[in-house]
């Protein structure tokens, strides 16, 4: 079977995982509540800023981190909000290893000055 062949079994043995599920059934119920889409927004759009603080090497403000610690305290008393960033993370990590095994599978085609890139 064709390299692009296995791709696509495995982003449809993807979508049709449990987890995949889990993920878009969470988020449609998120989704449907108003106040609950807005603070998973809100949420999710503090943790970008910081993560790319981060990445940037810039300092992060003690309130930032406080504030979104602040909203990962309301969201995850709150059932759906928690439902759905459990099954967020389970996806990512999923996806995550996929990555993984396929960079260590292809870690000795990297091109010539980035050989040692490899982490």
């Amino acid at each position: 079977m064709a390299a692009h062949d296995l791709a696509r079994e495995l982003a449809r043995t993807l979508k049709e995982s449990a987890e995949f599920k889990q993920f878009y059934k969470s988020k449609a119920k998120v989704m449907s509540d108003e106040n609950n889409h807005k603070m998973v927004k809100e949420f999710q759009l503090k943790q970008w800023e910081i993560r790319e603080a981060q990445m940037l090497e810039n300092e992060v403000s003690e309130e930032k981190q406080q504030e979104l610690e602040r909203l990962y305290s309301l969201l995850s008393i709150n059932p759906a909000a928690r439902e759905y960033l459990e099954a967020e993370f389970e996806v990512s990590r999923m996806v995550n290893d996929i990555q993984k095994i396929i960079g260590e599978a292809i870690q000795d085609a990297m091109p010539i000055g980035f050989e040692d890139m490899t982490p």
